[in-house]
Order: structure tokens, then sequence, then C-alpha cells
């Protein structure tokens, strides 16, 4: 019996792994993580606009560039809404902050590339 309660103990392991996050500094890691993204963005359409030419029809001559501008699109329309399911993820924001279900919906990708949406924060 003492050899089965023995086995049966070492057996079970330490139940689920739960990491706990202090939501200070997560909110602060998210904030840094958004506002990398949203700068290099920013920079690389810079890039994009002096650097890269468009072909026939509309599209960009250089696959870097395409890449780049595609890169660039699915930054500008859902770094916001990511920013928030990680937080809504975590517990942090409150029913009424909930984000929607689905990511917004990403610009056309073409050559050149639309206005750049005008910052929120």
């Amino acid at each position: 019996m003492r050899v089965l309660s023995v086995f049966l103990l070492m057996s079970t392991g330490c139940g689920p792994k739960v990491i706990l996050r202090d939501a200070v500094a997560y909110r602060a890691e998210l904030d840094q993580h958004h506002k990398w993204a949203t700068v290099q963005a920013g920079h690389l359409r810079t890039f994009i606009e002096a650097h890269c030419e468009c072909g026939p029809p509309a599209e960009f001559s250089d696959v870097g560039c395409e890449e780049a501008a595609n890169y660039v699109l699915i930054i500008e329309a859902r770094a916001e809404w990511h920013k928030q399911m990680s937080l809504w993820n975590a517990g942090l924001l409150s029913e009424d902050q909930e984000p929607l279900e689905t990511p917004p919906n990403v610009s056309t990708l073409e050559c050149p590339l639309p206005a750049a949406p005008l910052d929120e924060e």
C-alpha cells in the first residue's frame, strides 16, 4: 500500500503551471511592443515612399518593397486591436472595453501606398 501511495504521489506532478504577471509591468511591455511596431511601420512607410517604385498595374516593382508595404498596412490596421485584445485576454479591461472579436480589415495592397491613417495616440 505504501508503494502505491508513493507511486500515485510521484505520478501526479505539480499541477498546471501558472505564471502571474504584475499588471503594471505587463501593460508597460505591451505599450513598448506596440510602440516598436508602429514606429517601425512609420519609418518603413517613409522608406517605401522614397525608394520603392510602382509598376503596372498599381503593383510594386520589387518583391521586398511589396512585403514591406504589406507589413505597414497590417500594422497600421491591426496594432491597436492586438494591443487591446492582449489586455482583454489578460483580464485588464472592463466589460465595456472588450475589443471586437475579429481584427480590422487590412487595406488592399497597391502602389503607391494609400495615405497613412491619422495617429490616434
